[in-house]
């Protein structure tokens, strides 16, 4: 006997559109862990001088001091630029969602603009004076000890405090370095203290606290730049914070929905800081 079955009647059906779910993005780091400066209204450009050194000399009792510094002054300037991101919600899109277009177009233009500055300002990491490490080489805490030390111990000192952002699967290093039992010396309550917090950006080595991040982009050799560095090594320079925007465009028959922000993601003293290049092959065991 002939059956009448769903797939006979598809053109008949309807579907039912369950609540949208939205692509996930990496917390947003270098806005918070770089120096923030906002350009003064009237302002193109930052200029920050710094001041050199001078050397005190020893002297002789009844001897005038003749041996005069020279105090110097040299500067960096830093500008901003543009950038952006535009949807485009036609009528009909609009009367054909159960979601609200405008709440969804906003967020998902807004998470592209914050990963945007982010990883510019991650950027920035592989233009420091000093790296530690190579392509191909696994991280470990050894490398992370050394850096924070070298930054307390060269000539001009790094400002304190020191901070470090990592991509997950170097920092995974380091909690397996921690966590394997016969591969330290570390006491089971710091060992416990430091796995409690994993991944929070709240673990703290020599220190520093370490932060991870997805948004740092391993190359095509699954090697990325992390670092140590002072939060005066780099500067988020906002000419105008990111900054919504909707326009009707009546020919087109629906709305323009953007976002635009005026910033630069810019290193202002690459001595203040160690690039971290290690492997970051996702770990499988």
């Amino acid at each position: 006997m002939p059956a009448t079955t769903a797939s006979d009647l598809t053109n008949g059906q309807i579907a039912m559109v369950g609540a949208a779910r939205f692509t996930y993005e990496h917390q947003t780091l270098c806005t918070k862990v770089f120096t923030k400066t906002t350009l003064a209204k009237g302002s193109k450009s930052l200029y920050i001088p710094k001041f050199g050194r001078v050397t005190a000399d020893d002297l002789t009792d009844g001897i005038d001091m003749t041996n005069s510094q020279q105090l110097t002054i040299t500067g960096t300037t830093h500008t901003t630029d543009e950038a952006g991101c535009k949807v485009i919600i036609t009528r009909k899109l609009r009367e054909q969602m159960n979601t609200n277009a405008y709440g969804a177009a906003g967020k998902v233009i807004g998470n592209a603009m914050l990963k945007k500055i982010d990883q510019d300002g991650l950027a920035l990491f592989s233009g420091l004076n000093t790296a530690l490490g190579s392509a191909g080489t696994v991280f470990s805490v050894d490398y992370l000890r050394a850096a924070i030390a070298q930054c307390y111990g060269q000539s001009e000192p790094v400002p304190l405090p020191l901070q470090a952002v990592l991509h997950p699967y170097q920092y995974d290093d380091v909690v397996n370095e921690i966590a394997t039992p016969g591969t330290n010396n570390y006491p089971p309550t710091m060992v416990d203290e430091w796995l409690k917090y994993y991944y929070r950006g709240t673990d703290k080595l020599f220190g520093a606290p370490i932060y991870v991040t997805g948004n740092i982009t391993p190359d095509a050799s699954e090697d990325a730049y992390g670092a140590v560095f002072s939060k005066s090594a780099f500067i988020y320079l906002v000419g105008w914070e990111p900054d919504n925007w909707v326009e009707e465009d009546k020919s087109l028959r629906g709305w323009e929905m953007g976002i635009v922000a005026d910033y630069g993601m810019v290193e202002e003293d690459g001595t203040y800081g160690r690039a971290l290049l290690f492997d970051a092959a996702a770990p499988t065991s």
